[in-house]
């Protein structure tokens, strides 16, 4: 692996462990069980594409609470439509991320697909 994918792969574990820290505090929030189960189920995928990464870079990174905090903060303010669709399109946009690896690293196809479907449930709760 050059250095360049490996920062990328770097950047994607940190994405990822901020996205388990992410979903978490919205599960803190949930104004609905199916949310909350959906929010949970989430930040354990998350952590599973975390724990694939670190296969690849070695590294033991931490989340950084800045993207959790300030999602919670919206979710709690905002409607919903506006603050999960804005989750769902970081979710669409991390999948995308991956796509130009899979040839090389097949295992990261299973992570743009999860990525793909917790967009599609993010957008899907954004509408009730």
């Amino acid at each position: 692996m050059d250095k360049e994918v490996y920062n990328k792969f770097v950047g994607f574990q940190q994405g990822e462990l901020d996205a388990v820290y992410m979903y978490r505090k919205l599960a803190e929030i949930a104004k609905t069980p199916e949310e909350k189960e959906a929010f949970l189920e989430a930040a354990k995928d998350e952590g599973k594409h975390a724990a694939i990464l670190s296969k690849y870079t070695g590294k033991d990174l931490k989340p950084d609470e800045t993207l959790g905090n300030t999602v919670q903060k919206l979710y709690k303010f905002m409607p919903r439509r506006i603050s999960l669709f804005g989750v769902a399109q970081g979710e669409y946009m991390g999948g995308k991320g991956y796509r130009p690896y899979i040839a090389d690293y097949p295992e990261l196809e299973e992570i743009m697909f999860d990525e793909y479907r917790h967009g599609d449930k993010m957008k899907s709760l954004s509408k009730k």
